[in-house]
């Protein structure tokens, strides 16, 4: 249930993100810039609301704050609402740094602040890096990206997510990262999230015959999830199961479960200056548009609808079941995939539950009740899953915009782009799938970014 609110926390989408990470929580694609007054403007507007009615206020740039055109004063803008505490470390996928011709004033900027640490992500070696987060040569961009940081007398940290693909590279991996000399990296299997990205990328959950070999490497050589390194029996789905069942779980974090008169009111503002309750990636209810509805009457409709916990945000404000109920009906008692904390593995539990209620409620509803809408969306979206298949296939998804014969001159992937691949496709339906349909699944008004269909 919504509950009183003492703080609102802002994610505000600036730009979008040069990589699409299979495992990443915020879905993030590549979209256009905000504009900086337009974050300014929301920044002022979201702060002084919350000052008028005695709330908490903190704010975060999304999704990838490097690749904005004038990301060396996004910080700046930010630390003067919220502190600089944000930006420590300044977190990217390391890409923007290696691409952007102004990197060295985006890392000045940073350091002023009191930035000390540059954190990026690896998935791999190679080209295997490069295909967890859909980016060709995103692997040597990355390193760059930790050389400039040296370069400017910053650390570099980073994240490595583990997976049955990339495990048998951990040593090369390691080696290279020490050739960078990287000054801190956190090894461990992806979180899941309820998310289609999480679900796909669920079967590449490393087990222990993966980890196992390189456990005791990795822990002479990072400090974090040290407990799991040591004990990676402890830490499968089926040891998981076991504690669940037995009543030994861990306490649930206050964010999970929070008292009824203290709750942050999560907030995402769209590029368009949408507001929703949410979190990036996770649109739940919308509020009204700031610039053209006004901010202080939006965010009032917000404020009066209460906070969710992260629970509600993700599976919605019915109440959930007990983590020993959850665990007999959704947990496997021989499942060998590594979870490095109980809320990862928990999200993968209510999200299995939650798929199933949908699939039975779907089989007891009588067939003429599902005609309509219903039905032309489960067509369009199966004969959209080709498409995106052929088009991929094609490897015309990359990048999101081309060039126009004969010319230097970009423009965007459109709905119409798409019909014409679809239209392609051997064993296509010969009415080719409309751009409008196309469109209307995407909850997109005029163009459709393959980019984005990939992944949503």
């Amino acid at each position: 249930m919504p509950t009183m609110v003492t703080r609102v926390e802002l994610q505000v989408e600036v730009v979008g993100c040069p990589t699409v990470c299979r495992h990443c929580w915020a879905q993030g694609v590549a979209y256009p810039a905000m504009p900086l007054g337009d974050v300014a403007w929301v920044l002022e507007h979201a702060h002084r609301f919350c000052d008028e009615h005695g709330l908490g206020f903190g704010a975060y740039p999304m999704h990838e704050l490097a690749a904005h055109p004038q990301a060396a004063e996004l910080p700046r803008l930010f630390a003067a609402h919220v502190g600089a505490a944000e930006f420590e470390p300044l977190a990217t996928t390391g890409v923007p740094m290696a691409t952007r011709q102004d990197w060295r004033e985006l890392l000045v900027a940073a350091a002023k602040l009191g930035t000390t640490t540059v954190w990026v992500a690896f998935h791999g070696i190679g080209t295997e890096h490069d295909r967890q987060v859909n980016r060709p040569g995103a692997y040597a961009e990355t390193c760059l990206a930790v050389q400039r940081a040296h370069a400017e007398r910053l650390r570099a940290g980073c994240n490595v997510f583990v997976t049955t693909a990339n495990a048998p590279q951990a040593e090369r991996l390691l080696d290279a990262l020490q050739q960078l000399q990287v000054d801190e990296m956190s090894w461990e299997p992806a979180t899941y999230y309820p998310t289609p990205r999480g679900r796909r990328n669920e079967p590449l959950r490393p087990g222990l015959a993966e980890l196992r070999p390189i456990a005791d490497r990795i822990r002479q050589l990072s400090p974090f999830h040290c407990d799991a390194w040591a004990n990676l029996e402890a830490h499968t789905e089926a040891a998981w199961t076991r504690r669940a069942l037995a009543g030994d779980w861990p306490p649930q974090l206050a964010e999970i479960q929070p008292r009824h008169d203290d709750q942050e009111l999560k907030l995402v503002c769209r590029p368009n200056l949408d507001l929703h309750t949410g979190t990036a990636g996770r649109y739940r209810e919308r509020h009204g548009n700031l610039r053209t509805d006004g901010g202080h009457a939006v965010l009032s409709r917000a404020l009066e609808q209460g906070g969710w916990s992260i629970d509600a945000v993700w599976f919605g404000p019915d109440p959930l079941p007990a983590v020993g109920e959850l665990a007999a009906q959704c947990g496997d008692l021989t499942g060998q995939g590594l979870h490095f904390s109980e809320a990862s593995v928990r999200y993968l539990w209510l999200d299995r539950a939650q798929r199933a209620q949908r699939a039975a409620a779907g089989a007891r509803t009588p067939p003429t009740a599902r005609g309509g809408i219903g039905v032309r969306v489960v067509a369009v979206r199966r004969d959209l899953t080709a498409l995106v298949s052929a088009v991929a296939h094609r490897s015309e998804v990359f990048p999101v915009s081309k060039k126009s014969p004969g010319s230097d001159r970009r423009h965007t992937v459109t709905s119409d782009d798409a019909v014409g691949v679809w239209s392609k496709v051997p064993g296509s339906d010969p009415k080719p799938l409309s751009a409008s349909v196309l469109g209307e699944l995407l909850c997109l008004r005029t163009v459709v970014v393959l980019h984005c269909v990939l992944c949503r």
